[in-house]
C-alpha cells in the first residue's frame, strides 16, 4: 500500500475531478504512459479498434515494468488521464486521440476486478453530468473458449453468409470478429442470429463470469448481456463490458458515440512485453471530451481518516456499494478491497495509524451492518449501513 510521504516519482502531484473520484476507489493517479514505437511492435498482431487499444495496454505494461510496481502490494489500481493527442504516424486513429481516462486494476483474478472498474466508471461518468447510463457485459473466456468460438462463427459464416455481399464476405474473410465490427444494415442483420460467445465458455471461464454477474448485480446497477461485445481476438479475454448513456441529457460530441466507456481484461500482453509468467490485468477507458480549460486542478487527494476492512465473499460484494455510498457523503476511507487475509489488511491500517477501523464480515454482509472499532480505546459499535455516513460524521477525530 502506498502512503503520501512515500510516494513514487511516476505518481503525479495534482488531480482533476475524474482522478479525485477514481481514488476513492483506491486508484492511484498516475502520469499517462508515452507510447513509444516498441508498443507499437509489441501488439503489431492486433487488429485496429476505437475501442480496444492495445497499444495503450503496451504502454501500462512496460511502465510497470520500468518502474518496478511488481514490487507493490497488489491488487495494484491505477489511473491517468490521457492528454488530447495528435494521430502519430504508424498509430490507428482512436478514441484515445479525444482525451479522457483509463483505469487499469493489476493482480487480481477474481470478478472483483470488472466490478471495482465498473462501479469507478460509473461514479465518474455521473461526476461529469451523465445520466442514465447503463451497463453492458459479455464474457469471451479464455484462450480456449475464444478458440472455439471462432470455429463456431467460421461454421456459421459458411451455412448462413452466402447471399452476403462481395465486400462483406472479403471483410470476414480478413477477420470472421468483423461480424461484430462493421455497423451496416447488412452486418448487424448477419450478426443478430450468430452464436453467443458465452455457449462456448469453459467450466472455469463460465464461473469467473458468473462472479464478475454477482458483484455487478451487488452494485444496484442496470445491465444487460450484449453479445456483440467481443474485444480483439489477440489480446482481450474474459469479460468484456460497455457503458452507455440512454438518456439525451449531455450532448455527445460527433467525433464521439453513445459508448462513454469500454473495459476488458488484457492479461495475455503481459507475456507478450516481457513478463516471465502472465498476471490479472484488467483495465476501462473512459470517453471523455471536456475542454483542457474546464477542468479545475487540485494539489491534494481526499485525506481518509477511517480503514475498511472487509473478510469474506459477501463483504466484498457489500464493499464496492459501500465505497459509493461513503464517496457521496465526501468520506474518503483507506481499504485494500482485493486483499483477502485479514492480517494484511491490519498490517495497513496500523502503517497509516487510523483511529478507527470500519469492518464488514460476513455477519455484518448479511445484516446489513458496519462495525466501527476505535484502534486505541478497542470499543467498537455496530451501525446499520444506512446510518453509517451519518455516524462517521459526528466522529470527532
Amino acid at each position: 500500500m502506498l502512503t503520501r510521504d512515500k510516494k513514487p516519482a511516476w505518481q503525479v502531484s495534482e488531480y482533476d475531478k475524474p482522478l479525485i473520484t477514481a481514488s476513492y476507489f483506491g486508484f492511484i493517479p498516475i502520469a499517462a504512459p508515452r507510447v513509444v514505437p516498441a508498443d507499437l511492435e509489441a501488439v503489431s498482431h492486433c487488429t485496429s479498434h476505437p475501442h480496444f487499444d492495445a497499444v495503450e495496454k503496451a504502454a501500462l505494461i512496460r511502465a510497470y515494468l520500468r518502474e518496478d510496481m511488481s514490487s507493490l502490494p497488489h491488487p495494484l489500481a491505477l489511473a491517468y488521464r490521457r492528454a488530447r493527442t495528435k494521430k502519430q504516424p504508424g498509430l490507428a486513429s482512436t478514441r484515445s486521440s479525444l482525451g479522457g481516462y483509463n483505469l487499469h486494476f493489476i493482480g487480481c483474478p477474481s470478478g472483483l476486478a470488472e466490478a471495482a472498474l465498473i462501479r469507478a466508471s460509473l461514479s465518474i461518468l455521473a461526476e461529469e453530468g451523465y445520466r442514465n447510463l447503463k451497463v453492458e457485459l459479455n464474457s469471451i473466456g479464455d484462450k480456449e473458449s475464444l478458440a472455439t468460438y471462432e470455429r463456431e462463427l467460421h461454421a456459421y459464416n459458411k451455412k448462413c453468409g452466402a447471399s452476403l455481399s462481395e465486400e462483406a464476405k472479403r471483410k470476414l474473410k480478413e477477420d470472421i470478429f468483423n461480424i461484430f465490427k462493421l455497423e451496416d444494415e447488412e452486418m448487424i442483420q448477419f450478426r443478430s442470429a450468430a452464436p453467443s460467445s458465452l455457449s462456448f465458455l469453459t467450466s472455469a471461464s463460465r464461473s469467473h463470469f458468473k462472479e464478475v454477474l454477482e458483484f455487478v448485480e451487488a452494485l444496484g446497477v442496470e445491465f444487460s448481456l450484449e453479445p456483440s461485445l467481443v474485444g480483439e481476438k489477440n489480446h482481450a479475454s474474459h469479460t468484456v463490458f460497455s457503458i452507455r448513456t440512454t438518456g439525451i441529457e449531455r450532448e455527445l460530441s460527433p467525433e464521439t458515440s453513445d459508448v462513454l466507456a469500454m473495459g476488458y481484461r488484457y492479461s495475455r500482453l503481459s507475456r507478450k512485453l516481457g513478463m516471465r509468467k502472465e498476471i490479472p490485468m484488467a483495465s476501462v477507458s473512459i470517453f471523455l471530451t471536456k475542454d483542457e480549460e474546464e477542468k479545475k486542478v487540485y494539489k491534494e487527494l481526499p485525506h481518509p481518516k477511517f480503514y475498511l476492512v472487509q473478510l469474506g465473499r459477501d463483504a466484498k460484494i457489500r464493499t464496492l456499494g459501500l465505497i459509493e455510498n461513503l464517496r457521496e457523503n465526501k468520506i474518503p476511507v483507506h481499504h485494500f478491497i482485493g486483499k483477502d487475509k485479514l492480517t494484511a489488511q491490519l498490517e495497513g491500517a496500523e502503517s497509516l495509524k487510523v483511529s478507527y477501523l470500519i469492518i464488514i464480515g460476513q455477519k455484518e454482509a448479511i445484516d446489513g451492518t458496519a462495525t466501527i472499532r476505535n484502534m486505541t480505546t478497542r470499543a467498537q459499535d455496530t451501525i446499520p449501513l444506512a446510518e453509517l455516513p451519518a455516524y462517521l460524521k459526528n466522529i470527532k477525530l
